[in-house]
């Protein structure tokens, strides 16, 4: 009776799990349907994040920012209009002295030196740096939009592998128990069997919640409400592994943000010393004026015209821009010691990233090509030589034990790779191609 007992109790939890996990894969994939169109792929996700996150709206408000601010550095100082009255007597007549006379003049400020296009030239390069945070921070959105999504797929990949195994040490179990009933097995190894089923379902509440958790970071990533149901996943793509870390090197030189950044702000920090250095010689000014003058008596004085140049001498303006100068030349200096330094930790960088990728590639395919196969059929011979008594009961579940801890372990391997490959896209790929690929209305708005 008390076999009896257990044996109902062990198919009712069956039973309660079954449904439970039915209805978490039912509102995880939502019922949906691939033919109908309902499947959420990485493309989408990309697009989705590039157009909606905030990060970039809020770089392009800066870009912009920087680019306005060209026109003005360049631009030469507005001219004076001069209005005025000279040698008018104390009775404030206009008429009383042939001399008197109302002046009109203009004066204007010639940058002769050359230091406005050179701060403008300043400018534009710290535009051009506030462009590579731009496409930086692009780069940083893909890499993250690819990670959430591998990182969801593949969880969702491991809680389909832990149903399988949950089916196959189902299959333990029932094997198991038509032996006791022909008294060719023990009840220590049921109960040890069914432990090992319902230790898996715990597993898989667990991983389950992983796949929660994935599918509300990747929603908030994407800006979007989170919606009730998780939808079907594509296969995510997987770029092409290259023989050689050169092509990363050779595109990371490139276009790697960070490294231009710093190749445009040691441009600008050149281009300011340049203009501090011509800020030391003296200032042009210009000016013309127009004296109109008023009859007196009979006689008529002709208007009167003056022309002024005028040379400021810097003496105590020349060595402050001469310490500006330096100052700014130290800045370039450093910046450019910066960049060579972060060269050398990015061709570091890719350099690790594409061991562990060639390596990552390797191991996977070991998993999915030999060992999940070797471990099966060591299971299968296993299951068939425990029906015949030739195959001790814990050497059966050794052997189906394996088979699933090698399955995740390959969806562990295919994740890691699928988020080295999408960081090293950080580094190496076009902002302005990814740009004009996921969010063309945004490329099209700035041209």
């Amino acid at each position: 009776m008390r076999q009896i007992a257990c044996a109902i109790g062990v198919i009712a939890l069956g039973v309660m799990f079954r449904l439970s996990t039915a209805a978490a894969q039912s509102a995880g994939a939502g019922g949906s349907d691939p033919a109908r169109g309902d499947t959420l792929r990485q493309e989408e996700v990309i697009q989705q994040v590039v157009a909606h996150n905030d990060r970039h709206r809020a770089a392009r408000y800066m870009e912009e920012a920087a680019r306005a601010k060209v026109g003005p550095a360049g631009a030469w100082d507005d001219p004076m209009l001069m209005l005025g009255v000279v040698n008018l007597p104390t009775s404030f007549s206009f008429s009383e002295d042939m001399m008197t006379m109302k002046m009109l003049g203009l004066s204007q400020r010639i940058p002769y030196a050359g230091q406005k296009g050179l701060s403008a030239k300043a400018a534009r390069a710290d535009a051009d740096a506030a462009r590579e945070d731009r496409r930086g921070t692009v780069l940083d959105l893909v890499a993250a939009a690819k990670s959430a999504y591998v990182d969801l797929y593949y969880r969702c990949r491991t809680v389909e592998e832990l149903q399988r195994q949950h089916d196959l040490l189902e299959q333990v179990v029932q094997s198991t128990r038509s032996r006791l009933v022909a008294n060719l097995a023990n009840q220590e190894d049921v109960a040890a069997a069914q432990a090992d089923v319902w230790r898996l379902e715990s597993e898989i509440l667990s991983a389950q919640q992983e796949v929660d958790a994935a599918w509300f970071d990747l929603n908030a990533l994407r800006g979007r409400d989170i919606p009730a149901a998780l939808p079907a996943l594509a296969v995510p793509s997987t770029p092409a592994l290259p023989d050689s870390v050169g092509p990363w090197l050779e595109a990371a030189r490139d276009h790697f943000p960070p490294l231009q950044k710093m190749r445009r702000q040691a441009e600008s920090f050149a281009f300011s010393a340049a203009a501090a250095r011509r800020m030391r010689w003296p200032m042009l000014d210009l000016s013309a004026n127009y004296g109109f003058r008023q009859q007196v008596g009979m006689e008529q004085p002709k208007d009167m015209v003056g022309f002024q140049a005028t040379l400021s001498l810097p003496f105590f303006s020349g060595r402050q821009q001469g310490r500006m100068a330096r100052s700014m030349q130290a800045m370039q200096m450093s910046t450019t010691a910066e960049a060579d330094q972060l060269w050398r930790d990015t061709e570091a960088a890719l350099r690790t990233f594409h061991q562990r990728a060639v390596r990552l590639a390797a191991s996977l395919s070991l998993y999915r090509e030999r060992i999940i196969f070797a471990d099966e059929d060591a299971y299968q011979s296993a299951f068939a030589g425990y029906q015949v008594n030739r195959t001790a009961f814990i050497a059966l579940l050794m052997y189906a034990q394996t088979i699933y801890r090698d399955r995740v372990t390959a969806n562990m391997i295919a994740n890691e790779l699928a988020r080295t490959l999408a960081e090293v896209e950080r580094y190496t790929a076009n902002a302005d191609e990814v740009t004009a690929t996921y969010a063309p209305e945004i490329t099209g708005g700035e041209r």
